[in-house]
C-alpha cells in the first residue's frame, strides 16, 4: 500500500523537492518546488504561472517528486536546469540522479486562483495529485522542511541579542519577524511550539 510516511512525510506539512517534468521536446525539466502532503497518498501544489514546471504538468498530467538534500541540485535547478546527465529515465519521465526517492504522481484536478502575498498579487496554478510510486532509492529518506532550520536560524538570532544595537537590533528583529511567519506556515505542531517558546524569550527584547 502506497503511504507518504515511509518516505518520512508528515500530513500537513510542507516539504521542499525538486519536481521533474518532461518538456514537449522529450527533453526533461527539473524546478524546485513546495510539496504538500495532504493524506497518505496525496500531494498538492503551488505553481506559478508562466513556470515551464506548470506548462509540461498542464500537458502531461504526471510528474515526478524528488526527494533529495543535495545542495548543488537546489542551486543548478533554480539558477537553470541540470545538465542532461543529471537525469535517468523512469517511465516516461525523469528523476534526478543521486535522489534520496522520487514519487511518481499523476494530476487528480487543477485550478488558477488569484492569490494575494508579500510580494502582490499573482495567478497561481493549485494540483493536486495523486502519488502512483514510490521508489526509494537509499534507505534512510528524510525529506526538507523549512520549519526545523528557521528554529535552529531562530536561536542563533536570540542568543545574541546581548551582543547587538542599533542597526544590527532592528535587522535580527525583521529576521525573527520573517522566521517565525515561515515556522508557522510550514511547520508541524512541535515546530509552532518551538517557535513561541523562543519569541517568547526574545519577548523581553523587544
Amino acid at each position: 500500500m502506497l503511504n507518504l510516511e515511509s518516505v518520512g512525510m508528515e500530513r500537513g506539512l510542507l516539504y521542499e523537492t525538486v519536481v521533474t517534468t518532461r518538456n514537449e521536446d522529450g527533453t526533461p525539466n527539473a524546478a524546485p518546488m513546495g510539496v504538500i502532503c495532504k493524506n497518505e497518498n496525496e500531494v498538492v501544489l503551488y505553481l506559478h504561472q508562466g513556470s515551464q514546471t506548470v506548462m509540461n504538468v498542464k500537458r502531461e498530467e504526471k510528474f515526478l517528486v524528488n526527494i533529495t538534500k543535495d545542495p548543488m541540485v537546489f542551486v543548478e535547478s533554480t539558477l537553470g536546469n541540470p545538465s542532461q546527465e543529471s537525469f535517468e529515465h523512469f517511465d516516461n519521465g525523469y528523476y534526478i540522479k543521486g535522489t534520496d526517492a522520487f514519487l511518481v504522481v499523476e494530476v487528480l484536478r487543477m485550478r488558477d486562483v488569484e492569490r494575494e502575498d508579500q510580494f502582490g498579487v499573482s495567478t497561481t496554478t493549485v494540483i493536486n495529485a495523486k502519488v502512483q510510486e514510490i521508489v526509494k532509492k537509499k534507505d534512510h529518506v528524510e525529506p526538507l522542511n523549512r520549519a526545523i532550520y528557521g528554529v535552529i536560524e531562530a536561536l542563533v538570532y536570540l542568543t545574541r541579542m546581548e551582543m547587538v544595537s542599533g542597526d544590527m537590533e532592528k535587522l535580527y528583529r525583521h529576521r525573527m519577524r520573517e522566521i517565525s511567519r515561515i515556522v508557522n506556515k510550514v511547520g508541524g505542531l512541535e515546530h509552532k511550539r518551538a517557535m513561541k517558546r523562543i519569541s517568547d524569550a526574545f519577548s523581553k527584547y523587544e
